[in-house]
Order: structure tokens, then C-alpha cells, then sequence
């Protein structure tokens, strides 16, 4: 099978996941909600968004394990892959001793004195931390096996285990509604158990397909140790810049409004992610080759990868954010019911904030396929961060809530054209092939639905608006993209398959 078919195999099990996962994450989110409440909900969000944002954190510390195994596969290199494999895990078991040292001084210190609570519900606060601690110690312990799988491209395997852990969360939110105890307790407890699932499953899986690759070995390489600690130090740093621009958002938001705007604010990152993970799918898929085919020499290959993952990546993301864009508060309404406030523009702001960071999708991967990711990390974290205290200042000023997801868009565009400029000086990439190949045809699509918008408030709000929206802004999409989203090869290709199926179906 060709290189690009497993991108387009490996990029279909990947939707076939978000089509499971987001349906049962949004039915959980609804019963969630209902049987917690705004208040407790909230809280989940403030104390217990270790547990979400591990789901995020997760995806780039596997980056140091694949990184490193993908190169080593790059070069066919068996015993390295296991030399690998095992400095890794040692530096994510050394990775657990730091997270439970911070939480047990940092964390509880912070929730013990700044927290806005409601009043008694200062030990349900530390009894969901600590449980959400413990679900990131599982997940992080798994993180050179869930590597392994990425490296070796069974992306197979790694939808199964997600789906298992989705339908495993829907089964767990859903005795919320027959308990009668402190359901807020019991939801910490399920979802820290929710994470040891399918962290077992990685690890059981590579155990008995990939033995020679996980079979334990001290490693006495202390080069190799330094490089991967280096690497994953930069990593790391980017990884809390990260997460430190999403928690702080969370406790910022606590600090001024209280828990009723985190749960509006969860509730935004909650659709937000279902139309992430449209974009994220491709990318994911193609990672790996990127590593390899740098590490085997074939920069013409990383060069095109990174430019039409770019491309792809907002196209992908940009078709169910339209009509989630045209309809949020509708759709909303359907959802929920009672929609707390600030939810609509939230949603709204995160899914432009999200179009925005698709502009970059694949030159993180080519960048850390290189090797020197210092100062990657460093201008990424520094622009992260920086948007806190300036949001900080604004709500001091007296803004409204969203203006925080406003001020995080204008760090997607500053992160990007950073990551450029950086990209070219490590691997000469050739900036003008990736602003005329994609960024252009971009541009083009984002002008061309902008009528949509301006059309669509002239109807009355009702399910034969929201189905009509779905139809037109859906064929529009596919349109306009087939026109002038793609040139004229990738035209040509899509004609040559089609015809291929007619002929099949025949």
C-alpha cells in the first residue's frame, strides 16, 4: 500500500472515531449537566480539567516517544526502536514523581486559597483533584506505549481503545442518573477509572503484539538519555504553555465570574473539540510519515505533506464548523436546553480561534521532526502565556468575558507567523509553495462563505431553518472547495476516482 493511501486509510478510522466519540461525548456533556448542575459542572471544570486537559496534554507528550521511534523506523533500525522505547519510559515514570509533587504542594495550596468555591464545597474540590491527579498519573505511564502504536501507524488499534473509553464514559455518566449520593464525588471517581481502561489496554496491547520493542532493557546511553530528556524538557515547556494558556483561561474566568461562566466556558470547549477533531484527523494520520521521511532525507515529500495538511486541515475543520457557526445558539438550545450565559459567543470565538491554528497544521511535526525544537517552544510558550495577563488586564478594565478568546486569536495568528519564520531557517522550507498552495485557496474559501452569514438572518430560527442551513451552507462547501480550494491536479484525481467507483458499482 502506498504512503499516501495509509495517510487516507489511516485518516477514514480516525473519522469513524469522531463520528462514535463526539455523539456519545455530546449525549454525556447533556446528562452531565443535567444531573451535576451549572455550579457543579463548573467546579468538574476548575478542579477536575486536569483530566481534559491530560486528553490534550497527552497528544504532545506522545510527540517525544513517536518522534524518536518513527525516526528510528525511518532509518530500520530494530534494536534502537527498544532502546528508545525504554528511556522514554523511564522519563515519563520521572514525569509522575514532578506532576505528584506539584499537585500536593501547588495545586492544593491554590485550591485552599484562591479557589472560588461555593460555600462547603472546599472537600469536594480537593477529593475531585485528587482523583483527576491520579487519572494523569495512568495516562501518563501509557504515553510511550500509546507512541508506539502512533510510530507504528496502528491506528486501528488506537480508535478501538478510544472508542472503548467513550462508550465506557457514557456508561459511567449515565448511573449519575440513579445515584442518589454525591454525585459530584462519584463522577471523579468514574472518570479516573475512565482513564485507567484504556491506559491498560495501550500497554496490554504493545506487551503482547510488540515484544521486542517493549521488552525491558536498562539503557546505560547517556547521550541518548540527555538528547530525549532535552527534547522532552522543550516539549514539556510547550506542553504547560499550553495547558497553561487552557487552565489559566479556567481559573481566570473563576477568578472574575465564578463557576457559572466555567460551565459555560466547558461547555464551548466541549463543542469546540467534536469540530477540532475534524481538522486534527489528517494530521494525526500523516505525523509519523513526516518524521520518517525526513529522517530517511525526502524533504520534497515533508514540503508537501506540511503544505496540504495545512490545506486539508481547514477544510476538514471548516466543514462542520459552518453550520455549527450559522446555528450555534439553535443548535444550543436542541442540546441543552437551558443555555447558560456567554456559551453561544464562546462557542463561536473558540471555532474561529480553532480555524485560525489550522493555518499551522503540520509544521509542528515537521519542526520537531528536525530535532531542534528550542526555540519552537519557546516563542510558542512565550505567546501563550502572554495572552493570560493581557486578558487578565482586560477583565480588570472591566470587558466582558469572550474578549479572552479574542485575545487567543490574535495569538493563533502571531504563533503562526512565527512558526513559519522559524520553519524556514531550520529545513530551508519553502514558505512561498505553502502560502500559494494553501493559504491562498483559503483565503478564497473564507471569502466565498461569507455571504452565507448575511443570508442567513433573514430567517426566522426553527428546525426547517436549521435543516435548509445544514443542506446549502453543506453543498456550498463542497462547491466552492471543488472550484477553487483545490488546483487542477487534485481536480483531475477526484475525477479519476469517481470514474474508478462508477466502474466498481458497476
Amino acid at each position: 500500500m502506498s504512503q499516501n493511501k495509509i495517510i487516507a486509510k489511516n485518516s477514514l478510522l480516525l473519522y469513524v472515531r469522531l463520528l462514535i466519540t463526539s455523539v456519545i461525548g455530546l449525549i454525556a456533556t447533556r446528562i452531565v449537566l443535567r444531573n451535576l448542575g451549572v455550579a457543579d459542572y463548573g467546579l468538574y471544570g476548575v478542579v477536575g480539567g486536569v483530566v481534559t486537559m491530560m486528553a490534550f496534554l497527552n497528544t504532545i507528550m506522545i510527540t517525544t516517544s513517536y518522534r524518536f521511534i518513527a525516526f528510528e523506523m525511518g532509518r530500520n533500525d530494530t534494536n534502537a526502536i527498544n532502546k528508545v522505547f525504554n528511556i522514554s519510559l523511564l522519563i515519563h515514570i520521572g514525569m509522575i514523581f514532578v506532576v505528584v509533587a506539584l499537585s500536593e504542594t501547588l495545586g492544593v495550596w491554590y485550591i485552599n486559597n484562591y479557589l472560588k468555591v461555593e460555600p462547603g464545597q472546599m472537600n469536594n474540590a480537593l477529593f475531585v483533584f485528587r482523583f483527576s491527579v491520579l487519572a494523569t498519573i495512568f495516562n501518563i505511564y501509557s504515553i510511550p506505549f500509546q507512541g508506539l502504536v502512533t510510530a507504528l501507524e496502528k491506528f486501528s488499534v488506537r480508535v478501538t481503545i478510544e472508542i472503548i473509553r467513550s462508550v465506557l464514559q457514557l456508561i459511567f455518566v449515565s448511573s449519575l442518573i440513579f445515584y442518589t449520593g454525591d454525585k459530584l464525588r462519584l463522577y471523579a471517581i468514574l472518570m479516573a477509572i475512565a482513564a485507567l481502561v484504556p491506559s491498560s489496554l495501550f500497554i496490554a496491547y504493545c506487551k503482547k503484539k510488540h515484544v521486542s520493542h517493549t521488552a525491558w532493557a536498562l539503557q546505560r546511553d547517556k547521550a541518548k538519555y540527555k538528547e530525549m530528556i532535552n527534547y522532552s524538557g522543550w516539549t514539556m515547556i510547550g506542553a504547560a504553555a499550553s495547558v497553561g494558556q487552557i487552565q489559566g483561561s479556567v481559573l481566570i474566568i473563576n477568578s472574575f465570574f465564578g463557576t457559572i461562566l466555567n460551565a459555560s466556558f466547558g461547555i464551548a470547549n466541549q463543542l469546540n473539540t467534536f469540530v477540532l477533531t475534524f481538522a486534527k484527523n489528517i494530521s494525526q494520520a500523516a505525523v509519523p510519515q513526516i518524521t520518517k521521511s525526513h529522517s530517511g532525507g525526502d524533504k520534497e515529500r515533508v514540503l508537501y505533506l506540511v503544505t496540504y495538511i495545512c490545506k486539508y486541515s481547514f477544510f476538514l475543520m471548516l466543514l462542520p464548523a459552518l453550520p455549527i457557526l450559522l446555528e450555534t445558539e439553535y443548535l444550543l438550545k436542541l442540546w441543552l436546553g437551558d443555555v447558560p450565559m456567554y456559551t453561544v459567543t464562546f462557542t463561536q470565538l473558540m471555532i474561529i480561534t480553532g480555524l485560525f491554528d489550522a493555518f499551522r497544521a503540520g509544521i509542528p511535526a515537521a519542526i520537531q521532526a528536525t530535532g531542534k525544537i528550542k526555540w519552537f517552544h519557546i516563542i510558542m510558550g512565550t505567546i501563550l502565556l502572554l495572552s493570560l495577563p493581557i486578558s487578565y488586564l482586560l477583565f480588570k478594565l472591566g470587558f466582558l468575558p469572550y474578549y479572552i478568546q479574542i485575545v487567543y486569536i490574535g495569538a493563533s495568528l502571531l504563533t503562526t507567523i512565527a512558526t513559519l519564520i522559524l520553519l524556514r531557517q531550520l529545513i530551508q522550507f519553502n514558505i512561498r509553495f505553502l502560502i500559494k498552495t494553501a493559504y491562498v485557496r483559503i483565503i478564497y474559501i473564507i471569502i466565498l462563505v461569507l455571504p452565507l452569514f448575511l443570508i442567513h438572518g433573514y430567517f426566522q430560527e426553527s428546525i426547517a431553518r436549521l435543516i435548509l442551513t445544514v443542506i446549502i451552507s453543506t453543498a456550498w462547501f463542497f462547491i466552492i472547495v471543488y472550484l477553487f480550494g483545490l488546483d487542477k491536479l487534485e481536480r483531475e484525481k477526484i475525477a479519476v476516482n469517481l470514474k474508478r467507483i462508477r466502474n466498481k458499482i458497476k
